[in-house]
């Protein structure tokens, strides 16, 4: 039997009443008051040492320094803000900081992200269920973990996983940082769990994801931000079917909306990137183009038995990879042409996210509406009625 397709329901198979995607309420951060993070009050020092400390501010203040003077933005009804704990931006002292981690219960590990794992835990007071990645201070460049933690402090959009808080472990050698769960998983894990079931996506949902990428990659623009290591496994979704970029290790701030240097995943870096050319927001259409052709193929769009030097060199010499019809399975004109113009070779000529959102494909799926929450259920085979762990 030929491949099946994984596709949201029609408008008229919604029930009367059936809110669009787009209209699904912003999610609000949960009642959890996280103090500064700091390292322990040092002794004195034999020899200078870097400043460790650090401050999670609200977003628009790209701060990474302590400011006790500015208001917390994190709700007051979490236990770890009741009177007689601490004040909202005080250095945590190595008891508050275990009382943090008995606090959050651990439930099961979800992966790995840049720099360290990533957890499921619960608060064990609210029974809020978010993530915590754990990165090692030993291990982890402190200007890649202050990059994520100004990044993620500073942004706030609804593709963007939302950031809670970070905490430093009473050893000082991890940093713990608290986002949103999204249930729905990465768009890795979906892939795999389609290609199992001998299924391919929809294009009315490979649009929607599409949107919610490029939407998420154009503010990040409007922050002079670039993500520089978007790929599948970065590309998260919520129960609700809304996408979230997460994974902000290896961003960078633009300089002059150019940047020269080489971090990310380089299976999924664009070609001027792995040459060593100076590269802009641009690049990450590209990776872009690359994540939404793997998923729709079932596979990854280069070949996959070639060493990483000759990988790079066949993504900087070869022909870009295409979209192109299968037996029994064909693709409208408008989404291979999405895939080519993102994966355009020439840097100056592949669009910006803003155009992408401009394109055909892109405008007409938005004007469907399609049921996310629905299909992502179908996806992992939820139950229609399944409370919320």
């Amino acid at each position: 039997m030929g491949p099946r397709t994984i596709s949201s329901p029609s408008p008229a198979a919604l029930s009367p009443g059936t809110t669009p995607p787009l209209a699904i309420r912003k999610p609000q951060r949960p009642s959890l008051r996280l103090p500064s993070l700091t390292s322990p009050a040092p002794s004195p020092p034999r020899s200078p040492s870097p400043d460790l400390s650090l401050s999670i501010l609200g977003p628009g203040s790209r701060s990474t320094t302590p400011n006790r003077k500015s208001p917390s933005r994190f709700p007051t009804s979490s236990p770890l803000s009741k009177p007689g704990r601490h004040p909202p931006d005080s250095p945590l002292l190595p008891t508050q900081r275990r009382m943090l981690d008995d606090v959050l219960e651990e439930i099961c590990r979800l992966g790995e992200g840049t720099g360290g794992a990533v957890h499921k835990v619960k608060d064990k007071h609210s029974g809020k269920i978010i993530a915590r990645k754990t990165i090692s201070t030993r291990e982890a460049p402190m200007k890649q973990l202050l990059r994520e933690l100004s990044i993620l402090s500073s942004i706030e959009h609804i593709n963007i996983v939302l950031f809670y808080g970070a905490y430093m472990s009473s050893s000082s050698s991890e940093v713990k940082i608290l986002t949103e769960f999204c249930e729905g998983g990465s768009l890795e894990a979906i892939g795999k769990r389609i290609k199992e079931r001998n299924t391919f996506i929809g294009e009315n949902i490979a649009g929607r994801l599409a949107e919610g990428v490029l939407q998420g990659l154009a503010y990040l623009h409007t922050k002079q931000t670039i993500h520089r290591n978007i790929k599948p496994s970065h590309i998260l979704l919520s129960r609700e079917g809304i996408v979230k970029l997460c994974d902000f290790g290896v961003s960078g701030e633009l300089i002059e909306s150019q940047t020269g240097t080489f971090t990310g995943t380089s299976s999924y870096m664009a070609p001027e990137r792995i040459v060593g050319q100076r590269y802009t927001i641009r690049s990450d259409v590209w990776s872009t183009g690359i994540s939404m052709l793997e998923l729709v193929q079932n596979r990854f769009p280069f070949p996959n038995d070639l060493p990483p030097i000759e990988l790079m060199m066949h993504i900087t010499a070869g022909e870009p990879p295409q979209l192109e019809d299968e037996p029994g399975l064909t693709w409208s004109d408008d989404l291979k042409d999405f895939i080519k113009q993102t994966l355009t070779v020439d840097a100056l000529a592949r669009p910006t996210p803003k155009d992408m959102l401009t394109h055909p494909w892109v405008v007409n799926v938005m004007k469907q509406e399609v049921h996310m929450a629905r299909w992502i259920r179908q996806v992992w085979g939820w139950p229609k009625t399944s409370p919320r762990s």
